[in-house]
């Protein structure tokens, strides 16, 4: 017996209706590209804020290349590799070196960061701690984090390094007097100092003449044999490239109050 039409008609709607939703949900749905990085990097990332500098820049990134950006907060070691496990595609804000760019690939510029030496002196006179080449730190306690791009720099230059987890922990040790100097961009160093101690306290601290990077640049990096790796990198400089353009990304660095070079 032929079914009557409109039993037809009506048993086809709910799959040509269950059809429909499906589609619209795949074209909607965003492609996830986790990003791992550290909660403790301010100003850039702040522990008690959720929408930050960097989360915000990446939402306007993501925007542009239609995916959805998920962090993931880690030790700085853990970072780089949940990359190295394609637990992420990427992990910010890493500085370019000779051993990384033998196993990681990295996104265009970001900003640009100096990076100078921290000390201090309870009697706010500054001793006078002066370098020409790294090798002449020898002799003083430096205060790093392991995983850091300046390790096989001291490493090579045979200086006494204690390292810890976090800036935060060196700024203390610092006051404290257990290390000598550390090496910090110059936005984290005064925001954390300005942060952890009161102002009779904050004018103690002081950097050296020389910088250990005068300018160096902050990128994404990311496993050379990620799924689609060199297509990602090629659309995500292409949406830097145009929130740069088209003043969004100066308008985030002042809702921020960063002083950034990009």
């Amino acid at each position: 017996m032929t079914p009557h039409p409109r039993f037809t008609y009506a048993c086809r709607l709910p799959a040509i209706l269950l059809v429909t939703f499906c589609g619209i949900r795949t074209l909607s749905a965003k492609e996830v590209l986790v990003i791992a990085t550290n909660d403790d990097y301010p100003p850039f990332i702040l522990k008690d804020q959720k929408h930050s500098f960097l989360p915000d820049l990446f939402k306007q990134i993501g925007d542009q290349m239609g995916v959805t950006f998920e962090f993931r907060y880690l030790p700085w070691q853990r970072c780089a590799q949940a990359v190295q496990n394609h637990e992420a595609w990427g992990a910010i804000p890493y500085t370019r070196n000779e051993e990384r760019d033998k196993i990681y690939d990295f996104s265009d510029p970001i900003y640009f960061s100096d990076a100078k030496f921290f000390a201090y002196d309870p009697k706010g006179e500054a001793p006078q701690i002066s370098y020409q080449n790294l090798s002449d730190l020898d002799g003083w306690t430096i205060g790093g984090i392991q995983g850091y791009y300046y390790v096989p720099m001291f490493t090579d230059a045979g200086l006494d390094v204690d390292y810890v987890h976090s800036e935060e922990q060196n700024i203390k040790r610092l006051q404290l007097g257990r290390i000598d100097i550390t090496p910090l961009p110059s936005p984290i160093g005064w925001y954390l100092i300005n942060k952890l101690f009161p102002p009779d306290v904050a004018k103690n601290f002081y950097t050296l003449e020389k910088p250990l990077l005068s300018e160096a640049s902050l990128h994404v990096m990311a496993s050379k044999n990620y799924p689609d790796n060199a297509n990602l990198l090629v659309r995500f400089n292409a949406a830097l490239a145009k929130i740069k353009n088209n003043g969004t990304f100066a308008e985030l660095i002042n809702r921020h109050g960063l002083v950034l070079s990009f």
